[in-house]
């Protein structure tokens, strides 16, 4: 298993090569605030250079704060009903990724979280860049700007129809070529992603 920052570069095999350079098919985003300045809780972690704001020099509020799954080129699986124009209902699945996806994990794991403590945790951002940060409760996600892993995926030529032909991607893994992971906080995972089994335990020795 690895894990990297959500920045993915495609190209479809043809005469059964690879055309390279790829092209950006889609990722995460982060940067400063040029309208609200830095919080409290980012001084001293959030590097200044990365804090800067470019229409005003001073320190802006930086995101995000947390990371979790969000690529969606491996996605979750969710399923619809949904109602029509002309009143027809229909049932669907697909592959979700996205903010779509990491919020909704995220907010599912802090409920464990309360549970752990046996409360609750309430604003949580002086947790992550307090407590969480560079403890064993996370992951610091760190890449640098080095591309280290790639998948082929296959495509149905018509998504809607699977008995149409196919073809093959190579998809590459933090290739945004703008920003990406490094040590410490950075601007596409933040302060890192929980580690399961692992935060929830250093959450209950903290109490």
């Amino acid at each position: 298993m690895w894990t990297q920052g959500w920045g993915t570069r495609s190209a479809p095999l043809v005469n059964g090569t690879w055309p390279l350079p790829t092209t950006y098919n889609s990722g995460g985003g982060g940067g400063e605030s040029n309208i609200w300045g830095q919080p409290f809780y980012q001084k001293g972690v959030v590097p200044n250079a990365m804090a800067k704001q470019t229409a005003t020099g001073r320190k802006g509020r930086a995101v995000p704060d947390v990371s979790m799954v969000g690529d969606n080129a491996t996605g979750f699986l969710i399923g619809q009903s949904q109602t029509f124009p002309n009143g027809q209902v229909k049932y669907s699945e697909y592959r979700l990724g996205g903010t779509s996806l990491s919020s909704p994990l995220y907010a599912g794991f802090t409920a464990l979280e309360d549970q752990a403590v046996g409360g609750s945790l309430g604003f949580l951002n002086p947790l992550l860049y307090g407590l969480f940060y560079n403890s064993p409760a996370m992951l610091d996600v760190n890449h640098g700007r080095k591309v280290t892993d790639a998948v082929v995926r296959t495509n149905y030529t018509d998504t809607s129809d699977p008995t149409s032909g196919t073809v093959r991607f190579l998809r590459t893994h933090n290739d945004t070529g703008t920003i990406y992971t490094r040590k410490g906080y950075d601007d596409v995972t933040g302060v890192g992603s929980p580690i399961g089994d692992v935060t929830l335990a250093f959450l209950e020795s903290q109490r």
